[in-house]
């Protein structure tokens, strides 16, 4: 699952967003705000935890799904000082989230390795650190803002304590890209392309760029734009994530420059289905 962390130094390099990393922040549209406020948005993310939780998708425990940080030296794991005597732990739920915060973050830093554990590796880590003060954890932290939730480890004893965890956060960043997808799907189709293009980098700064959706959006938009580097740069992520069934139909739109801007996409199986 890591094997790619080490070969990007040498034959592959991640992907980014220009727009994004020029401006990391370009402020959540208010009805994307005010919708996560609503009701409905607790219910979404109800659904789409007990649709993860469903086999096939459901983590495995002894499959390594997670990443951590570790010092150069590999002697202890990175950690955020919350006081003088507590520690809190940075885990990954996928090796691009923590490349991504090592380079938006630590690349001026010391060196850091990449630990892969299954929920069953992650809770034995848990345990031989808190006696050493390293009582919490914080998952996928963005490194393009200061919002996080750090989780008592003592509040995870079993496997399936983990996987309710990864399933919980889960659900809201795949709740969140959904409306963050309807509000540039809205643009787009009254053609206000640099609103849905802002909207997109906005997400892919913040909520995910695993979503092949907003990739194949993102495209859309950029050939509305005319943006030949907005469009280089959304190929080159489903590239990395070889994702070429999604890259053909990017190269359809491109080709005939006709796009109907269906960016939910709501048969790709991506989320749980809409209710």
């Amino acid at each position: 699952m890591l094997d790619w962390l080490t070969r990007r130094g040498k034959n592959q390099t991640m992907p980014e967003y220009s727009g994004a990393w020029e401006i990391p922040s370009r402020g959540v549209p208010s009805r994307c705000s005010e919708q996560e406020a609503h009701e409905a948005f607790s219910a979404r993310c109800d659904s789409i935890q007990r649709w993860l939780c469903e086999p096939p998708r459901r983590l495995q425990d002894e499959r390594r799904y997670f990443v951590a940080l570790l010092t150069e030296n590999s002697q202890s794991v990175v950690t955020i000082e919350r006081t003088s005597e507590s520690h809190c732990m940075l885990v990954f739920s996928s090796p691009f989230r923590a490349a991504d915060y090592v380079r938006t973050l630590l690349a001026t830093g010391p060196p850091v390795t990449y630990l892969s554990s299954s929920p069953l590796e992650l809770l034995a880590m848990f345990g031989d650190l808190r006696p050493v003060g390293i009582d919490e954890f914080i998952l996928d932290r963005c490194p393009r803002c200061e919002v996080a939730c750090a989780i008592y480890t003592s509040s995870l004893t079993t496997t399936d304590d983990v996987v309710n965890c990864w399933s919980i956060f889960k659900s809201m960043e795949l709740a969140r890209m959904e409306e963050f997808l309807k509000y540039a799907q809205a643009a787009a189709r009254a053609e206000q392309f640099y609103t849905a293009r802002d909207v997109l980098l906005e997400a892919a700064a913040h909520v995910s760029v695993e979503d092949p959706r907003l990739h194949l959006a993102m495209g859309q938009v950029a050939v509305a734009l005319y943006d030949s580097e907005l469009l280089r740069e959304a190929r080159s992520f489903l590239r990395f994530f070889k994702l070429k069934s999604w890259e053909s139909r990017l190269d359809q739109v491109a080709h005939s420059r006709r796009s109907d801007y269906d960016f939910l996409l709501e048969d790709s199986g991506l989320s749980a289905p809409l209710q």
